[in-house]
């Protein structure tokens, strides 16, 4: 079996709309592309806390955190018409994960969007 590793985050939708309504926050955490699509869209918070929790699910997978060194808007979460969200990293988590496959999952609730990330 091959080296694996794995992250997963929970963000609360009501605490993530507070968040996102600084602007300050919110273009630190999220590329412009990343924002533009989520206001695009009919829940533009949901989407948001979704690539959040993904993006803090990818460095917990790292199995570094913090001390990665990465910024959250070095990882961008692209989406594919039809297709499952993906990742499109930057020149210091790309490197992290040179040669290694990267799934995520997305899933949300009423009040909670979750992230998965596996690593191999």
């Amino acid at each position: 079996m091959g080296n694996f590793s794995s992250g997963i985050d929970v963000v609360s939708l009501e605490r993530a709309e507070r968040s996102f309504s600084n602007a300050r926050f919110l273009s630190s955490v999220f590329t412009d592309r990343e924002i533009e699509l989520a206001y695009s869209m009919r829940e533009p918070g949901r989407h948001l806390a979704g690539r959040f929790a993904a993006k803090e699910a990818f460095v917990k997978a790292l199995s570094k955190g913090i001390l990665s060194g990465i910024r959250l808007k070095d990882i961008e979460i692209t989406a594919t018409p039809g297709g499952p969200p993906a990742f499109k990293l930057g020149k210091k988590p790309e490197g992290l994960v040179a040669g290694r496959s990267v799934h995520l999952s997305l899933s949300y609730t009423s009040h909670f969007a979750f992230a998965l990330v596996v690593i191999g």
